[in-house]
């Protein structure tokens, strides 16, 4: 190995600091291993590994090598910074603190450890150190959200004057954003008596955001309200709906909302998008005061978003509330969220009032309906109310489309049919945004997250792990995206607690999460069972030409996946196929076996296979069909499709259901290729005429697999394999006569001839005739065939 030398270490290790500060320390880890392979004894390599597996979330080795860097050099403050975050992470409060008063010690302006050592003061109750603490940090780095926050609860215990409470939450909202925020406004009011302004808050929160926790904390508040500080007692909810003014939120810069736009995680098409949105406004407001423009017609934002659900559509829309709240276009800037129960009525006059009075709550701010298409009416559904609604909401978003913003969500398909069918309101929609479904890497980030506001951390296997889980979920037609991560995060912490409850812990049992705590062997993960299943293909009797064709087809797929992780693009894979070959020629063992294997590689996300034939699929009467089959298709994503017998779909009549079921086929064949793959089975001659009968099928199968009859000795062998595995043995005379019976049927055989299904069958009546013979000789051996017991043909 080349030794680095002493002078360029310096040079080096200054370059790798850098980057692995700026969020590059995964791909700085192989040089920095280089280095500390010929300096392992350095402490500044120490502290960079240490460094560098901190911002990986991998804690433990972290600590090591922090632990050895302060060893060799106690005197580096930032050495001490970060062996005392990593025990705030094991949830050692004291050893913490020890070494962040090292570093503040050895360094008076050495802010990150004046904001360990002020959290620290803050949850022992020692206000004025902890703010004195908050000073320094703030001091270094102004923009620090999680100090500012820390000022504002500092000031909240200390009961200072409301406008400082008041001014120090403003400053917090510059730098970001939290659900207790608005907790904090109301608490601030609540200390200094004015329960008016708290109930007023609270009836905003109730409307824009029902589900939050932050409101329900308001919800506990507001309901313990007493006098306190000469403010005067109220009764339980004094105030009607009409009586309480509108609240006005604290105003955000329009840098402050796009930059917690930008913050999000993914959604690129969607920042891009509102971007050129606020550069239309901001032109349009600069184009007016030139040319003095008083007065001309307003334009209008309202919008249509697409998506499936957790992809951050209400996200999006409370962020652009602020953002047209701080153009001046909103005059207070609250998202006001409903769905079709909160606008349509249960009798004639109740949709009308109810929709008016939602329009009303959301005037100066925008209107947020999740699953708009669900105002549509159904077909035959001519009496529903929701049409009422919309209608209504029609007139609104036109005469008073300066007043409120109305941003229409749902399902893709579901909003494409809601705006082709009522053209009064695809036309006032004049800006549409498609959220796209997260990618592998984002959803594991927003996974990180989650686990790391639980204080946990995914080991390397674990990413793993949840990765294969969230692709199995993946295959739903409306995948929930982060909702689905909450989902799998949640049960994985939960079945971690389940399985540990009983143990013996460590600290860092309590932090990581592990593959099995989201239900998968790690032995399992990436193809670590190829190994396994390719033995299982070689291992069946015969097929050797099917084995070959098999084994060339997964080859062209692994060379294709190594391609694409090297940033190579390819084509969707198409890996549909046509099984031709006799019944019990093995095709349905091999599908089975395909597609455990296609889920090994990273094709198929849950390797399963779903069996059907014409009945499954096809139904009695018109319009069943077509749901039939996309049921089935639906419940085989993520894996196999077998269709037996699949020639009797067509019959070549247009008259005949099974043309309806061959149609859905098609399309889903080409919509979700990368769903699932579709093997069609059969007798060859019926398969060759169906594929000639619709060039739409054959233009869809990639592969065509022909199984051969087996031949007389691989049925013998098959015959022996089945009485192996059920631990019986066959005399030399009783594998003769077996022999004799196969040859007899090969040479007889037909369209219809068994194949592996012969062997089985003759094996089961071979025991019904032993188990005869042994009823009259009890000290026969119970495990050993004879040839008496072979029926012959």
């Amino acid at each position: 190995m080349e030794i680095i030398p002493e002078e360029k270490v310096e040079d080096r290790l200054r370059g790798m600091e850098y980057n692995i500060k700026n969020n590059m320390a995964l791909s700085s880890l192989p040089a920095l291993r280089e280095v500390y392979e010929t300096h392992p004894d350095h402490p500044q390599v120490n502290y960079l590994m240490a460094l560098n597996y901190y911002k990986n979330h991998d804690y433990h080795k972290a600590m090591a090598f922090v632990q050895k860097a302060v060893e060799n050099n106690p005197t580096a403050a930032n050495y001490q910074v970060l062996l005392a975050q990593l025990y705030l992470r094991q949830r050692l409060p004291q050893d913490a603190e020890e070494h962040a008063q090292k570093a503040y010690a050895l360094q008076e302006d050495n802010w990150e450890a004046a904001k360990i050592l002020a959290e620290l003061s803050f949850n022992r109750n020692q206000l004025e150190k902890a703010l004195e603490l908050t000073e320094v940090v703030l001091e270094h780095q102004p923009k620090t959200y999680a100090s500012h926050r820390l000022k504002t609860k500092i000031y909240l215990q200390q009961e200072e004057a409301l406008d400082k409470i008041l001014e120090s939450i403003a400053t917090s909202e510059k730098y970001g954003y939290d659900d207790d925020i608005e907790y904090d406004r109301v608490y601030a009011y609540y200390i200094h008596g004015d329960f008016e302004e708290c109930r007023k808050i609270f009836s905003h929160l109730k409307r824009t955001r029902p589900l939050s926790h932050s409101t329900a904390k308001v919800a506990s508040l507001v309901d313990s309200m007493q006098v306190k500080k000469g403010g005067r007692s109220v009764g339980p909810n004094p105030f009607g709906m009409d009586a309480i003014q509108p609240y006005k939120k604290t105003k955000k810069t329009l840098e402050e909302s796009l930059g917690e736009l930008d913050r999000l995680i993914g959604l690129e098409e969607v920042k891009s998008t509102i971007n050129r949105i606020v550069k239309l406004a901001e032109y349009n407001k600069r184009r007016s005061y030139i040319l003095s423009i008083e007065k001309g017609e307003e334009p209008s934002y309202h919008f249509a978003f697409s998506g499936n659900p957790g992809t951050g559509k209400t996200t999006v829309a409370r962020i652009l509330a602020d953002i047209f709240y701080s153009l001046g276009i909103l005059k207070t800037g609250q998202l006001i969220e409903v769905d079709r129960s909160d606008l349509v009525g249960g009798y004639m006059g109740q949709t009308a009032q109810k929709t008016r009075e939602v329009i009303d709550s959301a005037i100066g701010g925008v209107l947020f309906i999740d699953e708009a298409y669900s105002l549509s009416p159904g077909k035959g559904e001519q009496s529903d109310y929701g049409s009422e609604a919309i209608e209504i909401l029609i007139k609104a978003m036109e005469d008073q489309r300066s007043d409120f913003i109305v941003i229409l969500a749902g399902y893709d398909a579901g909003m494409k049919s809601l705006l082709k069918s009522n053209p009064g309101l695809s036309s006032r929609i004049n800006m549409q945004v498609n959220f796209d479904d997260f990618s592998d890497s984002e959803l594991l980030e927003i996974a990180k997250g989650q686990a790391e506001d639980n204080h946990y951390t995914l080991t390397e296997e674990a990413e793993k792990a949840f990765l294969v889980k969230i692709n199995q979920e993946k295959v739903s037609p409306q995948f929930a995206n982060a909702r689905a991560v909450r989902n799998i995060m949640e049960s994985a912490m939960r079945e971690r607690a389940y399985r540990l409850s009983d143990r013996s812990l460590t600290e860092e049992d309590l932090v990581i999460l592990e593959p099995y705590d989201f239900g998968i062997d790690p032995k399992q993960l990436f193809g670590n069972d190829i190994k396994d299943l390719m033995g299982q293909l070689d291992s069946l009797v015969g097929l050797h030409d099917v084995k070959a064709q098999v084994k060339s087809i997964l080859n062209y797929v692994r060379a294709e996946k190594r391609r694409e992780e090297l940033g190579h693009a390819i084509n969707d894979l198409s890996l549909h196929m046509v099984f031709n070959g006799n019944p019990g020629t093995g095709k349905t063992t091999i599908a089975r076996l395909i597609s455990k294997i296609l889920k090994s590689i990273g094709v198929l996300k849950r390797g399963h296979m779903i069996e059907v034939t014409r009945d499954d699929l096809v139904g009695q009467y018109v319009g069943q069909t077509g749901p039939k089959t996309l049921e089935k298709i639906k419940e085989a994503y993520g894996g196999v499709l077998f269709i037996d017998e699949a020639y009797s779909l067509y019959s070549g009549s247009d008259n005949d259901f099974g043309y309806e079921a061959i149609s859905t086929l098609i399309k889903e064949m080409e919509d979700n290729r990368d769903k699932l793959v579709v093997i069609m089975a059969g007798y060859p001659h019926e398969m060759e005429k169906m594929l000639s009968m619709n060039s739409g099928i054959r233009s869809r199968m990639s592969y065509t697999v022909d199984f051969p009859n087996y031949s007389s000795e691989e049925l013998l062998e098959i015959f022996l394999m089945g009485a192996k595995q059920q631990g019986f043995i066959l005399t030399e005379e009783a594998k003769q006569t077996v022999q004799a019976v196969f040859e007899t049927a090969y040479q007889k055989r037909d369209r219809h001839f068994g194949n592996a299904r012969s062997a089985r069958s003759l094996f089961e009546k071979a025991k019904l005739q032993q188990s005869n013979r042994l009823a009259l000789d009890e000290e026969a051996d119970l495990f050993t065939i004879l040839a008496e017991d072979i029926l012959k043909a």
